[in-house]
């Protein structure tokens, strides 16, 4: 694996911030929601919820990034460094969103914490606390489940990468 490449695909997606933080943001609702459907007893639809997302961004990516690739593919790069700027994308924006969500938990636990909120039912921090904060175990599963369900449109997204024309970069439009 050329990691020279993958922690360059960092960088090269943070150019594209109209794209990685609202999926950012959209990681991170789904972090809660798969974390929630987790300890319900219907958790495959929250897995499918999951897949669909992940697939959906991997061939955002893949689609947004043809003519990228294709001037990668021009000036020499291999079908593998062109996959890696993908999944260095994808794997920062959820590695990203999960530590976002991680943050917010333990802020609102400390803010609750500090100035010793009463967390009744029925007040607004108590639909915070249950709304945001997760428990452990639940938010690295998710973590595990997401990750793990972004294999199959990262196949997608390779296919798609592989079949760009280098031609394409030296077209206009």
């Amino acid at each position: 694996m050329n990691f020279r490449v993958f922690f360059k695909s960092f960088k090269f997606a943070f150019r594209a911030k109209k794209r990685v933080i609202p999926f950012m943001i959209v990681y991170a609702i789904l972090f809660i929601v798969v974390s929630d459907g987790l300890v319900s007893s219907n958790a495959a639809w929250y897995f499918l919820m999951a897949f669909i997302v992940s697939t959906f961004y991997a061939l955002i990516i893949s689609q947004s990034r043809r003519r990228d690739m294709s001037v990668f593919k021009c000036i020499g790069w291999q079908n593998n460094d062109v996959l890696l700027v993908v999944i260095g994308e994808v794997m920062l924006v959820t590695i990203a969103s999960f530590l976002i969500m991680l943050q917010i938990s333990f802020e609102v636990i400390g803010i609750i914490t500090y100035f010793s909120i009463d967390l009744g039912a029925g007040t607004f921090f108590q639909a915070v606390h249950d709304f945001v904060v997760i428990e452990a175990a639940p938010l690295f599963t998710s973590f595990f489940i997401i990750l793990g369900l972004q294999i199959p449109g990262l196949f997608i997204a390779q296919r798609r990468a592989v079949s760009v024309p280098p031609m394409k970069a030296l077209r206009e439009e």
